[in-house]
């Protein structure tokens, strides 16, 4: 970073540099401290060796190490796959078996509505003809009721029945 762009920086963002800085040293002094002692370790596997002969020796047991590590591994993970295949059948199932209730549950639902409104629309058809068999039957009465108060009226009707059939 150029020194007008430091220049330009807060404290605080100065501090989070200098704080990233200092990790990124201390990441590389252990990676240094590592390989350091790696290299120490060869060199001495190199000296007990004695020669380039028992070091290859040597150095193939770290490479079969590897190997049977790399083997392990792998039987591991087809493990763990047969696992996680037999957890993902057994929640499907579940889950199936799941919908399945709640869909029959919804169908069970249905039919307690459809069969209530059944009843209501029943109910509601029977209390409408009431209604109308009583508004008719007042209406008869009230019609035989005027019919009968006005005698003149039915002996008028009869005369013009009768000029209608002549």
């Amino acid at each position: 970073m150029a020194d007008k762009d430091l220049k330009k920086l807060n404290r605080a963002e100065l501090l989070e540099i200098l704080v990233k800085q200092g990790r990124e040293l201390e990441e590389c002094r252990a990676e240094n401290a590592r390989l350091e002692e790696e290299l120490a370790r060869r060199e001495i596997s190199i000296e007990k060796a004695g020669s380039i002969a028992e070091a290859s020796l040597v150095l193939n047991g770290v490479f079969e190490a590897a190997q049977n590590a790399c083997e392990q591994y792998v039987e591991n993970i087809a493990v763990l796959s047969d696992r996680q295949e037999e957890i993902c059948r057994r929640m499907e199932a579940e889950s199936r078996v799941k919908a399945e209730n709640m869909l029959s549950e919804a169908q069970r639902r249905s039919r307690e509505v459809e069969e209530k409104t059944r009843e209501k629309c029943t109910a509601m058809i029977r209390n409408s003809k009431e209604q109308a068999k009583q508004y008719w039957d007042e209406v008869s009465s009230q019609l035989e009721e005027f019919y009968e108060q006005h005698a003149g009226l039915r002996e008028l009707l009869s005369i013009v029945a009768e000029r209608k059939d002549d």
